[in-house]
């Protein structure tokens, strides 16, 4: 699958909400330092800040899901997030309003999520990583 166009084709209503973050040597929200901390890449892309969820979240998630993207936050999920979707989903359900709770994942995975962060809202599902590694870890 071919990614989507991130610029809106030129409409800035239609642009990718993370366009507007800029990466640094030091930060980067999206891809992190594999700390599991996405936790405001998961806010850029779902409007906690803008009460506007990214008009690609969507096709953003069905890009990393069927390329199978292994790191960072795509369509509002880690990669534990998706790696959960992949597996327990049917293909033709997978989207966003199917993303696991916390406690979905740690049935399946246990020892993969990082501590509850106490000033997290409670949805930051994951671990950064390799999702083959993940999934291996299962067995």
């Amino acid at each position: 699958m071919n990614a989507p166009e991130w610029d809106g084709g030129g409409n800035p209503d239609k642009e990718a909400s993370c366009r507007k973050f800029r990466p640094t040597r030091e930060h980067d929200d999206f891809f992190g330092d594999g700390t599991g901390e996405e936790s405001e890449a998961k806010h850029i892309c779902n409007g906690t800040y803008t009460d506007r969820v990214c008009p690609l979240r969507e096709q953003c998630l069905s890009f990393a899901l069927i390329n199978n993207e292994h790191y960072g936050v795509w369509g509002g999920l880690t990669v534990l997030e998706r790696a959960y979707i992949r597996r327990f989903v049917p293909k033709n359900e997978w989207s966003y309003d199917r993303a696991p709770s916390r406690e979905d994942i740690e049935a399946v995975w246990p020892d993969r999520l990082p501590p509850e962060d106490d000033e997290a809202d409670g949805e930051d599902g994951g671990a950064g990583g390799d999702e083959e590694e993940l999934l291996g870890a299962t067995g």
